[in-house]
């Protein structure tokens, strides 16, 4: 797909400017991961030195175009190592919400419940958005899930190189790195 029509067709949201001084370029797309159609929120996070060149911004740094493309294009090799990722970490952490499902009265079963493949994950996560900042290496990006799980936070994976290198909840991923 050729997608110089859909830079050029980001909504530009930087009225954040004075606090951030970055300006947020977003879209939405298709995506199939692993099997389950989904449409998520795409996310360029372009820094800018002043208001004037914040305004100047229309399209993502070319940094941010190469590592979109690169991962669209294989996003049919990416997605079914993210969701092997996720079984693993999911693995570790159900027990801890076994429990707190249980304690407030709720069944365990309905929102944690043990699996022993990849694939069962499928049905209890859907990815919902993607960021890119332009302070990132190439092939870096985060993706963001909603899971049943953790209804809240929902679960956030950091890849470099288009490889997962963390795994953990969406709203305090970006926090670590």
């Amino acid at each position: 797909m050729g997608w110089k029509h859909w830079y050029r067709e980001l909504e530009q949201d930087d009225e954040a400017w004075d606090v951030s001084e970055e300006v947020v370029l977003r879209g939405r797309v298709h995506l199939d991961f692993c099997g389950q159609p989904s449409e998520i929120e795409v996310e360029f996070i372009v820094g800018a030195d002043s208001e004037e060149q914040a305004q100047a911004i229309e399209e993502p740094t070319e940094l941010q175009k190469k590592t979109w493309e690169k991962y669209m294009a294989c996003s049919s090799v990416i997605h079914p190592q993210v969701l092997e990722s996720i079984h693993h970490y999911y693995v570790g952490i159900v027990e801890k919400y076994r429990k707190a499902y249980s304690l407030w009265g709720e069944d365990p079963n309905e929102y944690a419940p043990y699996v022993e493949r990849s694939e069962q994950l499928s049905d209890r996560i859907q990815p919902v958005s993607m960021l890119i900042s332009d302070s990132s290496e190439q092939d870096e990006l985060y993706l963001n899930f909603s899971c049943s799980w953790d209804r809240e936070h929902g679960l956030g994976v950091h890849l470099k190189q288009m490889k997962v290198n963390r795994i953990q909840g969406a709203y305090t991923l970006y926090d670590l790195e």
